[in-house]
């Protein structure tokens, strides 16, 4: 009974409680009826059913009498376990109130002992545990003294353990598209448009490359006081330099400046060299 007893742990404090009496071999059903107990706040004790030494059995004993109200779980396995029927009769001697839950519609007299004075509640075969614990909670012998607040029920560890998985599988999950968001590829923004055409493409790269990209405007173009041409010849125009209205210095490399005679436009420039011995 190990595993019930964590679970619903019999109650060990000072207010009201009831003892549920059953079968050691009915465990499981009456499980389904304490389970519901224990989450209404109902206060219950039972015996643990352990093999104990002569003192722990007086403390049980003790524990049992003190109850406010038997609640008997009658059925066929009640009435063969004589240790079962050994605690309602301790009970019932001690002129405690009894409530029988007659599960099975069987006898509740002569094979038990019953008195004919108790609370006798007859229950269908076909009733659960829930018709059972709503026929207590009306029966005489039932006081709302024994109810306290509800009692979150303690999980097994299997149930603790697979809670714990599926929480880690959450935040698995969680982390999974949290990286995903920020290792997404951010959108490009939209390209900018160049509102100044240049007829070559060396000396518009040039000059892009000159501003550090982006688009080219006027207003930029007015910040270009100096351009290098690299390579070791000249594009094939060099009119696009009228674009450049700050401009002053023309640099080439000296192979270029071979041909440089050919370009009237750098008459407008200084002309620098680089590149050779002059550098």
């Amino acid at each position: 009974m190990a595993k019930m007893t964590e679970l619903y742990p019999p109650y060990a404090g000072d207010e009201p409680y009831l003892h549920l009496c059953f079968s050691g071999n009915r465990q499981k059903k009456a499980e389904a009826l304490l389970r519901r107990l224990y989450r209404r706040g109902v206060r219950v004790w039972y015996d643990e059913q352990t093999a104990a030494d002569r003192s722990a059995r007086e403390a049980m004993n003790e524990r049992m009498l003190g109850a406010s109200l038997t609640v008997v779980y009658l059925d066929e396995a009640f009435r063969n376990d004589s240790a079962a029927k050994g605690r309602m009769l301790a009970c019932q001697r001690s002129a405690q109130a009894i409530v029988c839950l007659n599960t099975d519609g069987g006898d509740s007299g002569l094979s038990i002992g019953l008195h004919a004075d108790a609370e006798e509640i007859r229950l269908g075969r076909s009733d659960g545990a829930e018709d059972a614990e709503q026929a207590l909670l009306h029966a005489k012998g039932f006081s709302q003294a024994l109810i306290g607040e509800p009692i979150r029920e303690k999980r097994s560890p299997i149930k603790r353990l697979a809670a714990a998985l599926i929480a880690a599988a959450v935040l698995l999950s969680a982390c999974g598209v949290f990286f995903w968001l920020m290792r997404r590829e951010k959108p490009v923004p939209p390209e900018e448009t160049d509102t100044v055409v240049f007829s070559d493409e060396t000396v518009r790269e040039t000059v892009r490359s000159a501003l550090g990209g982006g688009s080219l405007s006027e207003e930029r173009l007015k910040e270009i006081t100096t351009l290098r041409l690299t390579g070791d010849a000249l594009p094939e125009t060099l009119s696009d330099l009228a674009l450049l209205p700050n401009l002053e210095t023309v640099e080439i490399s000296q192979t270029a400046a071979k041909d440089a005679s050919q370009y009237p436009e750098l008459s407008d420039y200084t002309v620098e060299l680089f590149g050779g011995d002059s550098e």
